[in-house]
């Protein structure tokens, strides 16, 4: 199987590493990984896997040493574990770059994280769909036009190594002419996806949606907000309808032929207050909207 080192997951990594002992024939059950931990729980590992339970860095040292991790291996394993079960954004990223530090020093190239690539970074989304909509070419004054075609402007560095990257990860080419082109219409990340790259691109845009206030006028923006009260039912059924929207508006741009601007478009969905109990008692239930859009 693959090494530790080209996992993102500890969990899959646990999972297959499972999966190849029993192919093996080499004790790898709950009862085995119970009596190497020092544990009671038979059902132990099984938790862990499925993600009822986390690891302790002092659990994902032990386990490093039954699955004899190198030192380096020891290291990213619980850099790995941290990273999965870290809380916040600023978090996550900070063990990213640790995961991508031991990378570096174990000397093994993984295979690029496309996701995580194209989302790094708000522009790039934008310097792709720009792409679709403007004859560039791969020199130094059609990557300035481009990067003053982002707004807010970025340098025509940052729009080159934008191309570059967009190449790369297969997502435009030269076409014959010498001229970028689309290699799909579309891209998507997928409404349940976790990546960390989404969840950066998603911080940056919420960003830019509360600049876009001050840098364009109401006639160029839609901002709208509803504060409602509704049970969880409901809120599956309105996190389906925001789904849909999405899908639909993708739908609306990929038969738009006279395409000229890029936009972000945004939906948030986040509670506001505490679940009430049963009974209604622990918070107030309002029924009636309040929202507004401009």
């Amino acid at each position: 199987m693959k090494p530790v080192t080209e996992y993102t997951d500890f969990r899959a990594y646990l999972s297959e590493w499972i999966g190849e002992r029993k192919v093996q024939g080499l004790p790898g059950s709950n009862r085995w990984f119970a009596m190497k931990m020092g544990i009671n729980s038979t059902s132990w590992l099984t938790s862990v896997v499925k993600g009822v339970k986390g690891l302790s860095k002092a659990t994902a040292n032990k386990l490093s040493e039954i699955l004899k991790h190198s030192p380096v291996e020891a290291r990213y394993f619980e850099t790995l574990v941290c990273f999965n079960q870290a809380r916040t954004i600023v978090e996550r990223n900070r063990y990213y770059q640790e995961l991508g530090a031991l990378q570096k020093l174990k000397d093994v190239r993984i295979v690029k994280a496309t996701q995580y690539e194209l989302y790094s970074t708000w522009y790039h989304s934008a310097v792709r769909s720009l792409v679709g909509m403007h004859p560039f070419r791969a020199d130094s004054k059609d990557y300035e036009r481009l990067g003053a075609l982002v707004l807010p402007p970025i340098t025509a560095s940052q729009a080159r190594k934008s191309v570059e990257l967009l190449v790369d990860l297969g997502f435009i080419k030269l076409n014959d002419n010498g001229v970028f082109e689309l290699t799909v219409s579309a891209v998507a990340s997928g409404e349940n996806t976790r990546s960390l790259g989404v969840a950066n691109f998603q911080q940056e845009t919420m960003r830019l949606a509360q600049e876009a206030l001050d840098r364009f006028a109401a006639g160029e923006r839609y901002i709208g907000t509803a504060t409602v009260g509704v049970s969880e039912a409901a809120f599956l059924k309105i996190k389906k309808l925001l789904a849909d929207a999405s899908d639909k508006i993708a739908e609306i741009a990929n038969a738009d032929p006279d395409a000229n601007r890029v936009y972000q478009v945004n939906f948030q969905a986040f509670p506001l207050s505490a679940a009430a109990g049963k009974d209604g008692k622990d918070v107030g239930n309002p029924r009636k909207p309040h929202g507004q859009g401009s």
